[in-house]
């Protein structure tokens, strides 16, 4: 069982390393959604689907709107 939290620990880890590390702010933004698909697997994972719920709708969207404000 601790094999799957591991998992989404380094996922989380490796997209926030990308949203520091790409140059790009396209690459970046969706990098961003990726640790926080990540943290909200986690929280799924614990136990906690209404966190987990709220960090997918929430976070999530806002990087969706973060990505078309930096295409305009």
């Amino acid at each position: 069982m601790s094999f799957i939290f591991y998992f989404l620990a380094a996922v989380t880890i490796i997209g926030a390393l990308g949203v520091v590390l790409s140059p790009n702010v396209v690459h970046s933004a969706l990098f961003l959604v990726l640790s926080f698909i990540g943290v909200a697997a986690i929280y799924f994972y614990i136990g906690a689907e209404f966190l987990g719920a709220v960090q997918l709708m929430v976070y999530s969207g806002a990087v969706a709107v973060l990505i078309v404000m930096a295409i305009i």
